[in-house]
């Protein structure tokens, strides 16, 4: 009687903001030992291709053979992305029953508004042993480069991402404490008219750790930016920081 092939290991690696120095240790292991390692990517309408994830690791020095690209939509239209990520698990699905050792990263934390989450949650249904490698979220890389505290003592951190409006930020602000708000694009029509109303104190910080990083306390800096998708604000009440 033939054995049973045992499945795969798979593994939701984070890799941190942007910079290749803040991959940890035991993410750089896990990618080292994977048999395949799938990198996000978003397909641009001239037809490029744009991966952050990529750039990072192009950086560890790995084996690129074992690439393999998840072409993911920057969507909030749920119907159109869970197809995407039907389909990427299936072929995932494939080489897992094969015993193979998947790795799939993600920019920033991989339990932090992440585009692994769908899939960790086919991991899970299937049966499929999983771990998550902890990362550095681009906020905390981001206060630790302005060199601002973002809590102390028993404040308040309250995260938010992809807000539809700055009401939403108002009511976490009235809560107390620092907020912080992620993927921040949502709000660029918003935001300067808000902050220029608001007593605010906040740092805006965009590709944190990536090439083009920008961080600014000033209002005036940002009145004239794109606001990309890879942007934050952490804010307070305790008055705009100079």
């Amino acid at each position: 009687m033939k054995n049973m092939i045992q499945p795969g290991q798979f593994y939701a690696v984070s890799l941190g903001p942007g910079d290749p120095g803040l991959v940890t240790l035991r993410a750089q292991r896990i990618l080292e030992e994977a048999d395949t390692i799938w990198y996000p990517a978003t397909v641009q309408p001239d037809g490029s291709v744009q991966s952050v994830a990529l750039d990072i690791l192009l950086e560890c020095r790995l084996d690129e053979t074992r690439f393999r690209r998840m072409e993911l939509p920057m969507s909030r239209q749920r119907q159109r992305a869970s197809k995407v990520y039907d389909h990427t698990w299936s072929l995932m699905l494939e080489e897992l029953l094969e015993g193979k050792r998947i790795a799939a990263v993600t920019v920033g934390d991989a339990g932090m508004y992440s585009t692994l989450t769908p899939l960790l949650g086919h991991a899970s249904e299937a049966g499929i042993s999983c771990s998550m490698i902890a990362g550095v979220p681009a906020f905390i890389a981001a206060g630790a480069a302005a060199g601002i505290p973002l809590v102390c003592h028993s404040d308040r951190l309250t995260v938010l991402a992809m807000v539809d409006s700055t009401d939403e930020v108002d009511r976490a602000l009235e809560e107390g404490g620092t907020v912080v708000v992620m993927k921040l694009s949502t709000l660029r029509h918003d935001l300067v008219p808000w902050l220029e109303a608001s007593s605010t104190s906040f740092l805006y910080a965009e590709k944190v750790g990536m090439k083009g990083e920008f961080m600014t306390s000033d209002i005036e800096d940002i009145r004239n930016r794109s606001i990309p998708y890879f942007s934050l604000l952490v804010c307070s009440r305790n008055g705009r920081q100079q």
